[in-house]
């Protein structure tokens, strides 16, 4: 048995430490905010020789820290982020035009909202109270928790799980869930990053992606492995494309440069949405087997 247990994806004991990791010596909900930039922080990082899936090890408390996470600037950001739900659900909608939905880690509910205006019967569920008191507080229909949750009952149409599988120590447990609140032949969009793109092999460990509330790393081999152990077949594989304010950009790319965090940003950047793909996302459309 490795000292570090087995993998996550696949139960191997055939574990080998990628790097130690850094985390600081107290560990706060402000790490797991949606808009954190300590890229390359991470907890330690090792490489599954089995299967190939990259996992963080070391991360305690991971659902008590997202419960207690507030985001501000998240929130700051809503309506271009409401533009890239939009793109997300165009994909679903050409195979699933209506319907119940469920968007599992909503945040705030943004996607519910844009789902419910493109004609989906909509609602979502999110751990963390600050942004789940947003959405109630906007009139949307998001329950507090993760899944399974009494409050999402019944059978669901479509589900959608963006940016979520990579923040779980059991990622094939968490789509067995999803799986279970899905009608036969139920389709879930999936969106995660993708370590095996050429972002993250040029930028190593600096990778925007590594940081401490991203304990799993996916690619496309280990993402379609983990949706089929889970009981769904992949009928689509794509790339999104993300929605945000140029200063929100700039300010991130400044966090590279020696320095950079002091360059000044012009506030009128951020009154200015940008789409960007960068192509180290997945976005795979999956529908549950019988």
């Amino acid at each position: 048995m490795s000292a570090v247990g087995s993998c996550w994806l696949c139960g191997s004991t055939d574990l080998a430490l990628a790097w130690r990791g850094d985390l600081p010596p107290t560990l706060g909900p402000g790490a797991f905010r949606i808009t954190d930039a300590a890229y390359g922080r991470t907890a330690d990082v090792y490489d599954c020789r089995a299967c190939g899936f990259r996992q963080a090890r070391g991360v305690d408390r991971v659902l008590a820290l997202y419960e207690a996470m507030d985001d501000p600037d998240y929130e700051a950001t809503r309506a271009p982020r409401r533009l890239q739900a939009e793109r997300l659900l165009k994909v679903l909608r050409r195979h699933r035009r209506d319907g119940r939905l469920l968007d599992i880690g909503a945040g705030s509910g943004i996607l519910v909202e844009a789902a419910r205006a493109m004609g989906f019967d909509a609602e979502g569920i999110e751990p963390s109270r600050a942004l789940q008191a947003e959405a109630v507080a906007r009139g949307l229909p998001v329950h507090r928790g993760v899944l399974p949750h009494p409050g999402a009952a019944g059978r669901y149409d479509a589900a959608t799980v963006v940016d979520v599988i990579e923040h779980v120590p059991d990622p094939v447990g968490l789509m067995r869930d999803v799986r279970e609140v899905l009608a036969p032949g139920g389709l879930c969009l999936v969106v995660t990053p993708d370590l095996g793109s050429l972002a993250a092999r040029l930028l190593g460990r600096r990778w925007w992606h590594y940081r401490i509330a991203h304990i799993g790393y996916f690619d496309r081999a280990t993402l379609a492995r983990a949706l089929l152990a889970a009981g769904f077949e992949v009928i689509w594989a794509g790339r999104p494309t993300w929605q945000l304010p140029a200063g929100y950009l700039a300010r991130r790319a400044l966090t590279y440069l020696p320095g950079g965090t002091r360059v000044p940003v012009p506030g009128w950047l951020d009154r200015v949405a940008l789409p960007l793909n960068l192509f180290d996302s997945l976005l795979f459309l999956a529908r549950r087997r019988a």
